[in-house]
């Protein structure tokens, strides 16, 4: 555990700045999913009654009013945040890269200097700093894509069948006599 500590402290010191924005968008990044996750998943249980409401078609618009209040409490506050989750993935490679190009300039900066010595660890440096932010910010992006995926998909299954079960509530109030 100390050995795993000790490594983390030195990959942190060697990804620089950029490695320690990377890490609070990361955490800003999964908190969302986790926080948007929890809230999608109890609403396939929450669907209003699959049950055609006791009303004459005279009370269509207020079928209506129920599914889109309905959809509008519940399910608008998890769409809201899908994109929000999609810029925050598109945003780590790119903090990557933006640590790539720090570590790149030092890795430069070190091959001006004279000295051998402190030539060979300013590039090696550098060079580190480079590699740690853009595997950094791929190791982010990447697994958070595919929960973006799955959230999407659980959300456009959830609207389908809430709107299914809308236009079988508002066929059975056209369709019951009055």
């Amino acid at each position: 555990m100390t050995l795993l500590l000790h490594h983390l402290r030195e990959v942190l010191a060697d990804g620089g700045l950029t490695l320690w924005a990377l890490l609070a968008l990361a955490l800003a990044l999964y908190g969302m999913i986790a926080a948007t996750w929890s809230r999608l998943s109890p609403l396939s249980r929450q669907l209003p009654p699959n049950s055609p409401p006791p009303s004459p078609p005279s009370l269509r618009p207020q079928v209506h009013h129920f599914y889109a209040t309905w959809e509008l409490d519940r399910l608008a506050w998890v769409q809201r945040r899908l994109p929000q989750i999609g810029v925050l993935i598109a945003a780590a490679p790119l903090a990557g890269l933006l640590g790539t190009v720090g570590g790149m300039l030092q890795t430069f900066r070190g091959m001006a200097i004279g000295r051998k010595v402190d030539q060979f660890e300013a590039v090696s440096l550098g060079i580190s700093q480079a590699l740690v932010t853009t595997q950094a910010g791929l190791v982010i992006a990447l697994p958070a894509t595919f929960l973006l995926l799955i959230l999407r998909r659980q959300t456009e299954r959830l609207k389908t069948t809430l709107e299914a079960q809308l236009h079988r509530d508002l066929s059975a109030t056209l369709l019951r006599p009055s």
